[in-house]
């Protein structure tokens, strides 16, 4: 038994004409009267009595009309209700972060997701790229918000900006006095690096190969706030995202651009390839697109 065959049952039932029913539900008659057949095959009794210019339910279609408009009842307000919970942002939402992304957008995001969607649940993982699509993978995160390349085939990334990565040098012991410099003078000063652990640092090691730099790294660390911090005290340079800069309110480093190349990195929503993108997904999306500081 198919919805669709008691929907074709009720209006025979209320038109009284085969050829009526098949008009209101944009049917041609014989399929609809293929369908009715159909039906009453499966249920082992004849539904209606065909009589020369009209039709009347027998005592097996009687017995149905209740129970099918009931059904169908139900089903639109399942649709209706469902439609009314996702207009009201209604459901929960999992979501990850990488380490040197999450600090500089999430508590904003959080912020405004929450006033937007006051009926949503959202849960919030940080850890790194490798851990983040593994969970997509396994279903237990509906978005990453990482940096990009992401290679695998079941992965679906959505490019939200271009981050560009800037010289960070300690004011206080400056090792730089102008207010740009050329990328091959990396090398003629301490550098402060992030473990190749984190995308960032893989990228800027990357970047560095490219340049074919050799710097004269005199720490490396595991965390984005070591390396400021490492900054900071005059230990030596390093290259930071451009969110760092923003939202370091200490006016204690120094954030310059690079002359002969530019060092950044492409900030993308991944999402597994095979699942639909649910309304609060796409939602979330759209205000980390909006809210991150470039």
């Amino acid at each position: 038994m198919e919805i669709h065959q008691l929907t074709y049952f009720v209006a025979v039932a209320e038109t009284g004409s085969f050829s009526r029913a098949a008009e209101r539900c944009n049917i041609a008659q014989p399929s609809l009267s293929q369908q009715i057949l159909k039906l009453e095959q499966e249920l082992g009794a004849p539904l209606f009595d065909r009589l020369p210019r009209k039709v009347v339910l027998t005592d097996a279609g009687r017995m149905l009309l209740p129970r099918a408009i009931s059904i169908l009842g139900d089903l639109q307000d399942i649709k209706h209700t469902l439609n009314q919970n996702m207009d009201a942002g209604h459901g929960s939402l999992h979501v990850g972060f990488i380490p040197t992304i999450a600090p500089f957008v999430l508590p904003r995001v959080i912020k405004r997701f929450s006033q937007e969607l006051p009926n949503a649940r959202l849960s919030v993982q940080e850890d790194l790229t490798e851990t983040l699509v593994r969970n997509l993978l396994d279903g237990k995160l509906d978005v990453g918000i990482t940096s990009m390349p992401i290679h695998h085939r079941l992965i679906r990334t959505e490019e939200l900006l271009t981050e560009p990565l800037l010289v960070a040098s300690s004011r206080k012991n400056d090792f730089i006095t102008r207010t740009s410099i050329h990328v091959k003078e990396l090398n003629d000063f301490p550098f402060i690096a992030l473990s190749e652990m984190h995308c960032l640092g893989e990228q800027v090691q990357s970047f560095c190969h490219r340049q074919d730099l050799e710097l004269k790294i005199v720490c490396d660390t595991s965390q984005l706030t070591t390396v400021k911090n490492c900054v900071e005290l005059g230990l030596g340079v390093s290259l930071v995202p451009r969110a760092l800069a923003v939202s370091d309110t200490s006016k204690q480093i120094t954030y310059r651009t690079l002359s002969g190349a530019t060092p950044q990195r492409k900030i993308a929503a991944a999402t597994h390839a095979e699942r639909s993108q649910s309304f609060l997904a796409k939602k979330f999306i759209e205000i980390v697109r909006e809210e991150y500081p470039v």
